[in-house]
C-alpha cells in the first residue's frame, strides 16, 4: 500500500509560529456585497435593492449581474470572450473564482454564477440550460422555474393582463412551447413594447433586429439540453493566511499597466494561447481582458513574503494565493565566493510531487539576485510560466557554498477590482473581519491522480485531445482513495470534498475548451451497470461513510420531466465537527460505467485566532495627490469598524488596499 504524505501539498503553510498568523482578513465598505461568501453576497444584493418577495429577489440577483455597460450602469461582471479559462480544468465554472479573480466571462460562465447565487440565497432550486449557442439559468419559486438572463439582459413575463411586475416570469420550457412569449413583446422590428417588458430587455438583440433569432434558440428544441444536477464548481474559497513578514497588496488597476493572466490551452499535443482575436468585435489579446463596451477593466495584486533566514542547504516555502497567479519572482542577497558555489530555484504546483527547474546562480557572485519560475511556453502575446494559472505553489531553494540573506518571495496575481472597498468623497465607513479558520486546498489534477492516490484500483485515465477523465477498467467497480490532512500534520475539524462525475451513456461529454458539449462514443453499453459514489473515512481500510451516490432516476421539482439532459453532476460536500484528534481523512471515489474529470479537496481547521497585529492601508489619489490611511487591527481582533473622511469636493481615484502582518516584522 502506497500512502504519500499529502501534507506536502502546501508544505508548512507557515514558516514560524502559527500563533502569529492572520486568518483571512477582509475589509468591505459598509453595505458592500461580500463576494467571498455567496450567501452574504445574495443578502447584500437584497438589502441594496430592498427585495423581499421571491420574485423581487430573483430579479435583484439578475439585475446585479447584468453585463453590458452600454445599456445599464457598469456592474460586477462584464462580457468578453476567451479569457475566463484555466488549465487543467478549462473554462472557469467556480463562482468564487469568477467573481474575485476575473469579473468577466460569457454566458456559459454567467449562467452557473446565477445558479450558484440563487441557491446560496435560499431558493429551493436553480438550474442551467444549454441551448446550443447560448446558456441560461432558471430559478425555482412559486411552484415553477423562471428564466432570467444576465448575459443577454432580459427576462419574459407571461400574458398582458395586470401590472408587469405581477405577471409570472416564463420558464425555458414555456418559451420552447411558445416563442411568442418573446417575439410578442416587440412594438416594431427594432422596438420593444415598453409597457410589457422590464428594462433592459435584450437591448442588443432589439437593436440588431435579432429577437426572432433569440426566440428560435428556445423553440428549436432538439438541441436544448438541461443540466439536472449542479452545474457550477464549489471548491474554491477566498481563505488565505498572512504570515509574519507577509503583505498582500491589491490594486484597483493593472500594476504594471498591461499585466494580466494570459490563459493557455493544452490539446493533448501542444500549448497555445486560449484567447482568440475577433476583429469584428475589436477583441485584441494585447489589450488584455478588458470590456469592449465600457471602462471596466481587470486589476492585479502582489503577495510578498519574507521568510526566516535559511538554516539548511535546502528549504521549501509555500506560497498559497486566493487569486489566480500571473507570475512570481524570488529576490535575495547572495554571496557565492567561488566558482563551485551555486544557488538553484525550483517550483511545484502539485504539492511537491513534481518540480520544475527555474533559475540557477553560479559563483562567484556578491549582491542582489532576482530569479523567476521557468518559462514553459512563449507565444505572440506573452508566455506561460511554471506557476501561472495556479492558486499556490511551492518554492525549493537549494544552495551549495552560498550565503543567502533578505529572501523575499513575490507572487503577482489577477483580481476583479470591483470586489474591493472603493473610497468616495465624503465619509466612508469600513467593516473589518477575520475568519478564525484555516483552509488548505489540495491541487490535485485528474491526469496526475496516480501521484496522489493512497490507493487506486481498477481505474485508469481516458484521454481525448487533452480532455482526460478517470474511468473504471473492465467490468468491475473502480476506486480511487486520496489521503487528506493539514499541511502541518495537526488536528483538523473538517474536510471539503467534491468533483465532477460523468454519465456518458448518451455519448455526450463536457467540452472544457468551450463549456459546451462534445460528442464521444457512448459508454458503457446499454444494460451494463452504472454507479458512482463519494465517501470518506478516518482510516484507509474504512468503514467509509457515503457522502453522495449517483441516482440516474431524475426528480423534477415542477413535475415536468425533460428528456434532453446533460448528466454531469458537480458534487460538493462538507464534512465537519470531526472527533478531537483527527489528523487525516481518506476520500474514496468509486466508479462503474461513469467518469470523473475533476477532483476538489480541502482540509479545514476552525477555532483559530489571528495572533498578529494587522496593518490595513488604503491608498488613493485626492485631487491628484497621493493619500494614505493606515488602520491598525490588534492581534486577536475579529471585527472592527473605522471611517475614512474625504472632502466632499475632492476628486478621488482609488489606488490600492494593503494588508500587512506586523508580528515579527523584518
Amino acid at each position: 500500500m502506497r500512502r504519500p504524505i499529502i501534507a506536502a501539498l502546501l508544505l508548512a503553510c507557515s514558516i514560524g509560529s502559527t500563533e502569529a498568523q492572520v486568518y483571512s482578513p477582509r475589509v468591505l465598505k459598509k453595505g458592500q456585497p461580500d463576494t467571498s461568501n455567496l450567501s452574504a453576497l445574495a443578502q447584500g444584493i437584497f438589502t441594496q435593492s430592498d427585495a423581499r418577495t421571491a420574485r423581487q429577489k430573483a430579479e435583484a440577483i439578475w439585475r446585479f449581474f447584468l453585463t453590458d455597460g452600454r445599456f445599464v450602469k457598469p456592474g460586477m461582471i462584464y462580457h468578453i470572450a476567451g479569457w475566463a479559462y484555466e488549465e487543467p480544468t478549462g473554462e472557469v465554472l467556480d463562482p468564487v473564482k469568477l467573481l474575485n479573480s476575473y469579473g468577466f466571462g460569457l454566458c456559459y460562465h454567467i449562467a452557473p454564477l446565477l445558479e450558484s447565487v440563487f441557491k446560496a440565497s435560499g431558493f429551493a432550486d436553480a438550474r442551467v440550460w444549454f441551448l446550443t449557442g447560448h446558456t441560461v439559468a432558471e430559478v425555482f419559486y412559486d411552484g415553477g422555474y423562471h428564466y432570467f438572463d444576465s448575459d443577454m439582459m432580459g427576462y419574459n413575463s407571461i400574458g398582458m393582463a395586470g401590472p408587469l411586475k405581477g405577471r409570472p416570469v416564463a420558464s425555458v420550457h414555456q418559451i420552447e412551447l411558445d416563442g411568442s412569449i418573446i417575439t410578442g413583446k416587440l412594438a416594431g422590428p427594432k422596438q420593444a413594447d415598453l409597457a410589457n417588458v422590464d428594462s433592459p430587455w435584450y437591448p442588443a438583440d432589439v437593436r440588431a433586429h435579432a429577437i426572432g433569432d433569440l426566440a428560435s434558440l428556445f423553440t428549436t428544441t432538439n438541441d436544448n439540453w438541461v443540466y439536472p444536477f449542479q452545474r457550477y464548481e464549489a471548491g474554491h474559497t477566498m481563505d488565505f493566511v498572512l504570515r509574519p513578514g507577509e503583505r498582500l497588496v491589491r490594486y484597483f488597476h493593472a500594476e504594471p499597466q498591461g499585466l494580466y493572466y494570459l490563459p493557455y490551452r493544452f490539446d493533448g499535443t501542444s500549448w497555445r494561447e486560449f484567447p482568440q482575436e475577433i476583429a469584428e468585435y475589436k477583441i485584441r489579446t494585447a489589450d488584455g481582458p478588458g470590456s469592449q463596451k465600457d471602462p471596466r477593466r481587470w486589476a492585479t495584486g502582489v503577495q510578498q513574503y519574507r521568510p526566516p533566514a535559511m538554516t539548511t542547504n535546502t528549504e521549501v516555502y509555500s506560497m498559497p494565493c486566493p487569486y489566480v497567479i500571473i507570475d512570481a519572482s524570488f529576490q535575495m542577497n547572495a554571496s557565492l565566493r567561488d566558482a563551485a558555489a551555486r544557488v538553484a530555484i525550483e517550483t511545484s504546483t502539485d504539492g511537491g510531487h513534481t518540480w520544475t527547474e527555474g533559475a540557477t546562480l553560479a559563483g562567484p557572485h556578491e549582491g542582489v539576485w532576482i530569479a523567476a519560475p521557468a518559462v514553459l511556453t512563449k507565444s505572440e502575446h506573452g508566455s506561460r510560466n511554471a506557476v501561472s494559472g495556479a492558486y499556490g505553489y511551492l518554492v525549493r531553494i537549494t544552495r551549495k557554498g552560498a550565503e543567502i540573506q533578505g529572501l523575499t518571495l513575490t507572487t503577482r496575481f489577477q483580481l476583479n477590482p470591483r470586489t474591493l472597498p472603493e473610497l468616495y468623497a465624503g465619509e466612508n465607513e469600513m467593516d473589518y473581519w477575520s475568519s478564525g479558520a484555516g483552509r488548505w486546498e489540495l491541487p490535485i489534477s485528474v491526469p496526475d491522480i496516480k501521484r496522489f492516490a493512497a490507493r487506486m484500483e481498477n481505474s485508469g485515465l481516458v484521454d481525448s485531445g487533452g480532455q482526460s477523465y478517470i474511468g473504471n477498467l473492465g467490468a468491475g467497480r473502480g476506486e480511487i482513495v486520496l489521503a487528506l490532512e493539514a499541511p502541518d500534520g495537526g488536528d483538523v475539524n473538517g474536510f471539503d470534498v467534491g468533483g465532477r462525475f460523468l454519465d456518458l451513456r448518451d455519448g455526450l461529454a463536457p467540452d472544457k475548451f468551450t463549456a459546451e458539449v462534445r460528442k464521444i462514443t457512448p459508454w458503457p453499453a446499454a444494460g451494463e451497470p452504472q454507479a458512482a459514489s463519494l465517501a470518506w473515512s478516518a482510516s484507509i481500510e474504512g468503514p467509509y461513510r457515503t457522502l453522495w451516490a449517483y441516482d440516474p432516476r431524475l426528480k423534477w421539482r415542477d413535475n415536468q420531466p425533460i428528456d434532453r439532459t446533460l448528466r454531469w453532476p458537480q458534487v460538493d460536500r462538507q464534512v465537519r465537527n470531526l472527533a478531537h484528534g483527527t489528523r487525516r481523512g481518506y476520500i474514496r471515489y468509486q466508479l462503474q460505467g461513469m467518469g470523473l474529470d475533476t477532483v476538489r479537496l480541502a482540509a479545514v481547521r476552525s477555532g483559530l485566532q489571528s495572533g498578529s497585529p494587522l496593518q490595513i492601508t488604503h491608498v488613493w489619489n485626492e485631487n491628484g495627490k497621493r493619500r494614505e490611511r493606515a488602520e491598525l487591527i490588534r492581534a486577536g481582533q475579529v471585527h472592527s469598524t473605522y471611517r475614512i473622511r474625504i472632502p466632499l469636493d475632492a476628486v478621488v481615484s482609488n489606488e490600492a488596499l494593503i494588508f500587512e502582518s506586523l508580528a515579527d516584522k523584518r
